[in-house]
């Protein structure tokens, strides 16, 4: 149980430093491009969805692949 904790804890925070951008410069290329700020904030919390619920697939996946 312990070794599924790590391998969750390590795919979530490879997920939350893929970009190596911050929000907020991903927000401000965004409104540069005319972008409105409302579809620039709803495109960012996409993104980080995406990004979180690809990191939990990929947990459950090691999970299951530990338990066989």
């Amino acid at each position: 149980m312990k070794r599924i904790a790590v391998i969750a804890l390590g795919a979530v925070t490879f997920g939350l430093l893929a970009g190596c951008s911050s929000q907020a410069s991903r927000m401000a290329e965004c409104e540069a491009q005319g972008i409105s700020r409302d579809a620039c904030y709803i495109a960012e919390k996409n993104r980080q969805a995406t990004i979180n619920a690809s990191a939990e697939k990929q947990a459950l996946e090691n999970a299951a692949h530990a338990v066989r």
